[in-house]
């Protein structure tokens, strides 16, 4: 394949020191380094109060009932490891399923080494290391997702609490400034000044236009509660800080949204000109959106799904024709999710036009939150920061060690994402840290205040200012400061540029366009030859994910061509039934639904119309069917381009492989 031609360079070798290795060969290493973790944790423990009494003695580790307990203990657990033997193997360049890779070997001696403590990070209290470390990785991702400033963030247990936490800022940011008017009103203020987008000056205490309040930007609404501090305390001079605060607060909390619940929150307000608040989310968005909007309050039918194009990113005619029909109906928008590398295809949103559409909606009085979801596509902003930690200018300079990626439009798009309210990024995904370990950043600190909540038992008064407690902030309580660790430690020896991760998840993109050009340019037209269509439906992909189809000519039932696909998974899927050896590549699969990628943008064309037209299904037939079967590659193994030439070349194997599958699955369904 004379297109890619790789040469390592020594520099480079750094990458093959950081995971165990698909043949474990830094057994050694990894083995010193838990090692070292056990015997620190024993010595810390023997040198706590060495007066105290030992109280698991030799004498009753030789009782009888010690003995059996030991033998089972170490019964069952020959039994655990020879179960996990069966289990996918994620650290093999023959896995290409889903969103799981190996783990990078400090991030799993540090999450062992504190998992030895068992640090609990809802607070300094329970967890005064690891919740230093926490917040200090949550300023990295905000600094690596471009965000300056008081930003806010932390780590949640994955990608949908992270996705839930920013649904729920939003929701509590919309209504917020309606909060605020009737706690003025009941504070006896006379005038609070707020700007509109469109830059008009009105006092809100005697505003009663609902429709102008749910269109303030977020900068302006978080301005509001300091503002009726200050306002307040000019009013009553008689009043201590504290108690300014805790009757503002009192009033706040008595009509927010989050004080009231929805049901008497829109009782109250009694607006019929203001039509039920909408959630905009791409076809591509993760399902878990829905449950979260349904554990809001908010309810499915306030969901607006977006069509997505031929590339599965937002629609953006579709996106703005969406908006402004919003406007015209005075129907509140609550939030756009965007998202950076879908769950599916891979697919990154045109971030850098919907800011542009959403900067256009504010003069149409039109605002909304807009949160990105890059669980996924996160740390491919490591890519886009030199050695140096410097923002690079062009998509060349990323070029130089991906060859091929980015395109120009993926590059604008990641460009961009400072511009979001939010952002969701897991680590236990491209991060290659050992579940559980997602995170959420805000662009603006003040957000938190948005959903707090005290736990007095835990800390009251000034000690809350001296001693965080993010607890008070987030969905979850307890959680695991080993996930914390793990994480700040891999920042420390994996930098977040192209000196670490951005090579590391480089050559994982490079593997992945190799990947696509062995299918698409030399498979693909061999097999077309044969009768059989194999089609790419993104070709180049947006990152390291990327879906095909397979088809035999003159096949025009979708039904068949979802059996042809679905045969062709049954090879290539793990089975925990079967011996390990007999898995020789692993690939995924997954069903696009015509619910979701049937939507039709403005000019009428679905996102799948000009893949099933090339592969000989006419269009009509996927509303009948209900689904499109594909197959699907998620390459995060850097292994694949670092074994170009090699024994076996990874990419040239699983085409073999492939074409093997193919022709098999195809001959049997033609029968």
């Amino acid at each position: 394949m004379a297109v890619f031609t790789y040469v390592l360079i020594m520099d480079e070798t750094k990458l093959y020191s950081w995971f165990l290795g698909p043949k474990a060969e830094n057994a050694d290493l990894l083995e010193r380094l838990i090692l070292e973790a056990l015997r620190d944790c024993v010595f810390w423990r023997r040198n706590f109060h060495p007066e105290d009494d030992i109280l698991i003695t030799e004498k009753v580790k030789r009782e009888d009932a010690f003995q059996d307990s030991l033998a089972l203990i170490r019964q069952e657990f020959l039994t655990l490891l020879a179960n996990l033997k069966r289990d996918i193997p994620f650290y093999s360049p023959r896995y290409i399923g889903h969103m799981l890779g190996d783990q990078l070997l400090p991030a799993i001696a540090a999450y062992f080494a504190a998992m030895l403590h068992n640090p609990n990070n809802v607070t300094l209290e329970a967890a005064p290391i690891t919740t230093q470390y926490e917040l200090e990785v949550a300023r990295q991702l905000a600094r690596l997702m471009g965000y300056d400033g008081e930003s806010w963030g932390h780590i949640t247990s994955g990608g949908t609490i992270a996705n839930f936490e920013a649904l729920w800022v939003a929701r509590n940011l919309k209504f917020f400034p309606i909060a605020v008017r009737d706690a003025a009103r009941s504070l006896a203020l006379e005038e609070l000044p707020i700007t509109l987008p469109t830059g008009e000056t009105v006092n809100l205490v005697i505003a009663d236009d609902n429709w102008l309040l749910l269109n303030l930007d977020t900068d302006e609404t978080l301005k509001l509660r300091p503002c009726l501090h200050d306002l307040y305390a000019k009013r009553r001079t008689d009043l201590t800080q504290g108690e300014i605060e805790k009757q503002v607060n009192q009033q706040l909390a008595a009509h927010s949204i989050s004080g009231k619940g929805i049901q008497r929150f829109f009782s109250d307000l009694g607006d019929e000109a203001v039509a039920a608040p909408l959630v905009l989310l791409p076809s591509t968005a993760h399902y878990s959106m829905q449950k979260i909007i349904e554990a809001l309050g908010l309810g499915k039918q306030q969901i607006e799904m977006i069509p997505v194009d031929s590339h599965f990113r937002i629609d953006v005619d579709a996106l703005s024709e969406t908006l402004l029909r919003c406007a015209g109906e005075r129907r509140p928008v609550m939030a756009l999710v965007s998202v950076l590398g879908s769950t599916e295809e891979g697919a990154v949103d045109q971030i850098h036009r919907l800011v542009e559409v959403q900067v256009e909606m504010r003069k149409h009085g039109l605002t909304f939150y807009h949160h990105c979801d890059a669980a996924w596509g996160g740390y491919v902003r490591t890519l886009f920061f030199d050695k140096e930690g410097t923002p690079v200018k062009t998509p060349n300079a990323i070029r130089e060690i991906t060859q091929t990626w980015p395109a120009d439009e993926v590059f604008e798009s990641y460009s961009a994402i400072h511009r979001a309210d939010s952002v969701t990024i897991d680590p236990h995904k491209l991060g290659y840290i050992p579940y559980p370990c997602g995170a959420i950043v805000f662009r603006h600190e003040g957000v938190k205040e948005m959903i707090t909540t005290d736990a007095p038992y835990i800390f009251d008064g000034e000690e809350k200012r001296d001693r965080p407690f993010i607890g008070r902030y987030i969905l979850e309580g307890s959680k695991p400061g080993a996930a914390a660790a793990a994480c700040w430690f891999a920042h420390r020896v994996v930098p977040l540029n192209q000196s670490g991760y951005g090579l590391l998840i480089g050559k994982s993109i490079q593997s992945t366009q190799e990947l696509c050009y062995r299918l698409g340019r030399e498979l693909a037209p061999e097999l077309a030859r044969e009768g059989i269509n194999l089609r790419i439906l993104t070709q180049p992909p947006d990152g390291n994910i990327f879906c095909f189809v397979v088809n035999r000519v003159g096949n025009t039932s979708l039904k068949e061509m979802n059996r042809i696909n679905q045969a062709i998974y049954d090879e290539l899927k793990f089975n925990p039934e079967s011996v390990i050896q007999r898995h020789n590549f692993i690939i995924s699969s997954t069903a696009l639904s015509f619910t979701q990628y049937g939507l039709r943008g403005p000019q009428g064309r679905g996102c799948l119309d000009e893949h099933l037209a090339a592969l000989g299904i006419p269009s009509e037939q996927f509303s009948e069917v209900g689904s499109v079967k594909v197959l699907r590659c998620t390459v995060m193994s850097p292994w694949l381009a670092l074994s170009s030439g090699g024994n076996p070349d990874f990419s040239a194997a699983f085409a073999a492989v492939l074409k093997h599958v193919i022709r098999s699955a195809a001959a049997v369904l033609a029968q």
